[in-house]
């Protein structure tokens, strides 16, 4: 994905800068099925700047019969002030000359995309939901449409991000998915399981 968060992927926003991970150093399989996807990865430390270090545990929750994984994300830092994270929906993950549409709704915490036709592939779809009581501002980078959220370090937040094919069974049109997103019913209460 290069610098692309693709659908979901965060990074801290500072200094109008996304500063990432890199890729993840641990995993563990929660749950293999049937009728759910469980698993969390851990991030090394990473530099913010010149003067923070953040590291990061996520854990992945994908239930049967829904476009939405569950993601619930606990940041560590070296510092104790809060942190502002840019969750990303890539803004040209299917076709790296063409758009794509991208909704946002911050008063409900939804926001979906749907890419360009593809007359051999198809067409993407893409979305967040966001508690949005955390939600601080909505902007682009040069690679994202991004979600800033303020958490603090060592209290995990809640999102899901999800993504759709128009050549699946249920969603068809940018406004089937726009609906779907729509219709979707959140728990953005942390569960300690």
């Amino acid at each position: 994905m290069g610098a692309a968060r693709g659908t979901g992927g965060l990074g801290i926003w500072q200094d109008n800068k996304l500063w990432t991970s890199r890729n993840f150093i641990r995993h563990r399989i929660l749950r293999a099925g049937p009728d759910v996807a469980d698993f969390s990865v851990d991030y090394a430390p990473w530099p913010v700047g010149v003067d923070r270090q953040v590291s990061e545990t996520r854990r992945f929750t994908l239930p049967a019969g829904t476009s939405f994984t569950r993601m619930v994300s606990t940041l560590s830092s070296d510092r104790p002030e809060p942190l502002i994270v840019g969750i990303g929906i890539s803004r040209r993950p299917t076709d790296p000359t063409k758009g794509g549409t991208f909704t946002a709704d911050r008063l409900t915490g939804r926001f979906a995309w749907w890419g360009p036709a593809d007359q051999h592939h198809g067409t993407m779809g893409a979305a967040l939901l966001v508690d949005p009581a955390i939600i601080v501002d909505v902007r682009n980078d040069s690679d994202n449409h991004l979600v800033l959220v303020r958490v603090t370090p060592g209290k995990p937040f809640v999102y899901y991000a999800g993504a759709a094919w128009d050549r699946g069974a249920d969603i068809h049109t940018q406004e089937d998915w726009i609906a779907y997103v729509r219709a979707a019913r959140p728990d953005f209460a942390v569960h300690h399981d």
